[in-house]
């Protein structure tokens, strides 16, 4: 079956063969048929339809396609003039002349009824048509009366004259301006009083033939009139397709995306002029082409899952960016509004709208490349982090924890003097280490809050004492009042010390003279929590006003000097704020060049009840514990057991995990210690290894001795069995609050917590 192209009223001409359809096509030869735009609702002759034809039987097929050839290929304007000329001469019977009119009106009528789409309101009106038809008749009609009249009344000149005008006229009326209404009124009313005329010069005047001339003389008029009166909408209807056709033209030739459409199998149909600065196609190139043949093979899934996705909702809109090939061989991407477009509820095509995201793609391209180098990056600081704070762990906590065991040694008072010293001077930069750790938990997320029932003044009477010293070296006032300090809050008390102990050392650090004053302050809030206030006043150096917007950024100091003059590595604050802001509260400041600062830190908590309080460690505290000692650093060996074997436990030593497995397996514990970094087997493959062998040995408590304390390697541990975890340098009154809560002697033990002593819980 072959497609037409039909011109509504005028003449049609075959389409292409292979698409299963019709097209009532609007009557503006400039254009090809896939820019025409369809407009609803203008007058008879000038709607664009498109429908789906319904199946015909092969007989009715031939017939229609006979009648449509000739109905297309003979100019019938043309025809209708030549014929009316003929008539009018009298050179055919009346008999004739009946068929030629008849003819019209069926030629006309069947081409409607061939042209005429099965959905009702997508065609002209039976009114319309009806009044094009039934005009075309009255003038014809008349025309030839007319003509037949003056042949039969007049003598040869008046034949001839007759003759001539009537063709004239004729032609004129059918080729040229058929379209205008007072065409329709001379060519229908014009003729009809020509007959009138006639009749009333004739002497034999009929009565009954006048009646029937009136008749028809009122409907001739009747539909010439109608006809008239719906030319105007006609043109109107026309000016309107025009006006619309030059603002889709406008667009079309204007907009940067493509606008393309496709049939089913992905033919384009049409493409809009942007196709050629962006696949460097012409549209016409692309006319019949199929959209797969331009598209990535990686990428064609993508778009058979759109279609497919489709077709189960006509409705849905899908967008997908695929890789097309430019017509100079590269690739570019594009990415694609695809619609269905159905006709009574079946696809029929596609419409899409494209522009070229080609930069878009590669931009995000870098900056995922760049978040997973970011990633990468972090990852690798994390595992630096982790591998030097055990290497700088590992020996720090020999050297604190030989310190410690010097203490109950007689030792001279300079020689104990230079021992503080060092001990200092060992806690100091295990707090650098620290601080350093917390900056990469707190990026990456990995910092929790162990809160705990604390005394704010408690904590603060800490601190305070401890830099009270310092302050008292350098001349200067420092002190503090606690006003409700002793209630109970939950807080992390490591961290909340922390804070503390950054803000006032600052200010003992920045205050050459004058006085320090600290204030706490505890009161309730609504909604039965408690508020607390930490003021630190002081009289030092102050901060210039261009330095205070960056006083909390890290590695930053309020002058470039105050590292030369004062020490710090600019990580204090920075960490403070960051602390406090986990609890919910934060840090703010006040501060006047050369007069000094007011730091002022605010959170709050929920009251708690005051703990048991703990009994001191004494001597023979661990009688009766025996516990395996699995470290491979001699030092720390030797540290460790001489603290344990002071306290009353029995110790067993392993220097790797294979000599602690053996001696786990061949043994009776209560507790084993685990160092994590071991040759030939590291401890969470020994803490797996035990938690695997059969018997009570399995349920023995593990407690790690690690430097690595990163939050995801304590999940790690755990993982692997642990129960729980002392950090490196060991403090040794953790280390048997940890012990105590592993072997369950509540009554001795208090818990310990911390960010980096614990359960793992």
């Amino acid at each position: 079956m072959c497609r037409r192209r039909w011109g509504a009223f005028g003449r049609c001409r075959p389409a292409p063969h292979g698409t299963p359809r019709y097209r009532l096509m609007t009557r503006h030869p400039r254009l090809p048929f896939s820019e025409r735009p369809r407009l609803p609702d203008v007058a008879s002759g000038f709607e664009a339809i498109e429908w789906a034809a319904p199946p015909r039987p092969a007989l009715a097929a031939v017939l229609d396609d006979a009648a449509t050839t000739v109905y297309g290929v003979i100019p019938a304007k043309a025809l209708f003039a030549v014929l009316g000329g003929l008539a009018s001469l009298a050179l055919l019977p009346w008999t004739f002349c009946l068929a030629w009119i008849g003819g019209c009106l069926g030629l006309e009528a069947w081409g409607w009824i061939a042209t005429r789409p099965p959905a009702r309101g997508s065609a002209p009106g039976w009114g319309r048509r009806a009044s094009f038809i039934g005009a075309y008749l009255a003038i014809n009609g008349w025309w030839l009366l007319l003509g037949v009249l003056l042949w039969r009344t007049g003598g040869p000149i008046g034949q001839s004259v007759a003759a001539v005008v009537f063709t004239v006229v004729v032609a004129l009326v059918f080729l040229l301006f058929h379209n205008t209404p007072m065409t329709f009124l001379m060519a229908g009313a014009g003729p009809a009083f020509g007959v009138i005329a006639v009749f009333a010069f004739e002497e034999a005047w009929d009565w009954r033939r006048m009646a029937i001339v009136w008749v028809v003389l009122g409907l001739g008029l009747l539909f010439c009139l109608g006809r008239a009166i719906e030319t105007p909408s006609a043109q109107d209807g026309q000016r309107r397709l025009n006006h619309a056709l030059k603002n889709y033209a406008i667009l079309a030739d204007n907009i940067t995306d493509v606008i393309a459409r496709s049939d089913l199998t992905g033919a384009y149909e049409y493409l809009s002029p942007a196709c050629l600065p962006i696949l460097g196609y012409r549209p016409e190139e692309l006319i019949g082409v199929s959209r797969m043949d331009l598209v990535d093979p990686d990428c064609a899934d993508i778009g058979l899952g759109a279609f497919g996705r489709m077709l189960a909702d006509v409705s849905r809109t899908e967008v997908i960016t695929v890789r097309l090939r430019h017509k100079a061989g590269h690739w570019l991407w594009v990415q694609s509004s695809v619609k269905l477009v159905s006709e009574d509820g079946r696809p029929v095509g596609l419409i899409d709208v494209s522009r070229d995201v080609t930069a878009q793609v590669e931009t995000n391209a870098a900056l995922e490349r760049a978040r997973l180098e970011a990633e990468a990056a972090t990852r690798a600081k994390d595992e630096f982090l982790a591998n030097i704070s055990h290497e700088i762990r590992t020996p720090m906590n020999g050297i604190l924890g030989a310190l410690h065991l010097l203490k109950v040694e007689p030792i001279s008072p300079q020689g104990r003097e230079l021992m503080r010293l060092a001990e200092d001077s060992g806690r100091m930069l295990s707090q650098l280490l620290n601080d350093i750790l917390d900056l990469s938990r707190i990026d990456s997320g990995q910092f929790d809050l162990i809160p705990e029932p604390v005394q704010v003044g408690e904590i603060l009477n800490g601190v305070a004492g401890l830099l009270d010293e310092e302050a008292r070296a350098k001349g200067l006032d420092l002190h503090w009042t606690a006003k409700g300090g002793e209630t109970w809050i939950a807080a992390d008390p490591v961290r909340l010390r922390q804070a503390m102990f950054n803000l006032i050392g600052n200010a003992v650090k920045f205050t050459p003279v004058g006085h320090i004053a600290v204030r706490l302050e505890v009161g309730p809030v609504e909604g039965g929590a408690l508020r607390v206030t930490i003021e630190v006043e002081d009289t030092g150096v102050g901060i210039a006003a261009e330095a205070q917007d960056g006083l909390f950024e890290r590695f930053r100091q309020a002058r470039g000097d105050m590292a030369r003059d004062f020490g710090g590595a600019g990580l204090g604050l920075s960490i403070t704020r960051s602390l406090v802001r986990l609890m919910g509260g934060d840090v703010t400041f006040s501060s006047v060049e050369g007069k000094g600062s007011v730091f002022r830190l605010v959170f709050d908590a929920q009251p708690a009840v005051a703990p048991v309080a703990a009994d001191a460690v004494e001597p023979g505290l661990l009688s009766g514990l025996n516990i395996l000692l699995v470290e491979d650093n001699p030092t720390n060996r030797v540290v460790a057991h001489t603290l344990l074997t002071s306290l009353g436990a029995d110790v067993v030593e392993a220097e790797d995990g294979h000599e602690g497995l053996a001696a786990a397996r061949d043994g009776a514990f209560d507790l084993v210690l685990m160092d994590i970094q071991m040759p030939r087997m590291d401890g969470m493959a020994c803490a797996r290894a035990i938690r695997a062998l059969d018997g009570p040995v399995r349920q023995v408590p593990i407690l790690a001795l690690t430097a690595n304390v990163m939050a995801h390697q304590l999940d790690a541990y755990r993982a692997a069995g642990m129960d729980g975890v002392v950090a490196k340098p060991i403090s040794p009154g953790l280390l048997i609050a940890e012990i105590g809560r592993l072997v369950e002697d509540t009554e001795t033990f208090e818990p310990a917590a911390t960010g980096e002593t614990g359960a793992l819980a």
